[in-house]
């Protein structure tokens, strides 16, 4: 895959990379607090989390490639 470079003064360009960071963050944090989980109930909630923003990171980067859906099946192995 190419390596596709940031256009800081495009707004969407930003804006995207903008909410990868944020994405990512949000990320490392969760699985912080799954490594300091109590309770098994907590363990879920929080792989959901991860799960779910992992999907949304996903999103932003097919965005970001501007990939069809038909590419998505490929990178996701469907």
């Amino acid at each position: 895959m190419p390596f596709r470079f940031i256009n800081f003064n495009d707004p969407e360009d930003k804006s995207r990379h903008d909410r990868m960071v944020a994405m990512v963050e949000r990320m490392l944090v969760r699985n912080q607090e799954l490594a300091a989980a109590q309770t098994s109930q907590e363990e879920v909630v929080l792989e959901r989390q991860i799960a779910a923003t992992n999907r949304l990171i996903d999103q932003l980067v097919y965005e970001l490639y501007n990939l069809t859906a038909e590419e998505i099946k490929l990178v996701e192995g469907i």
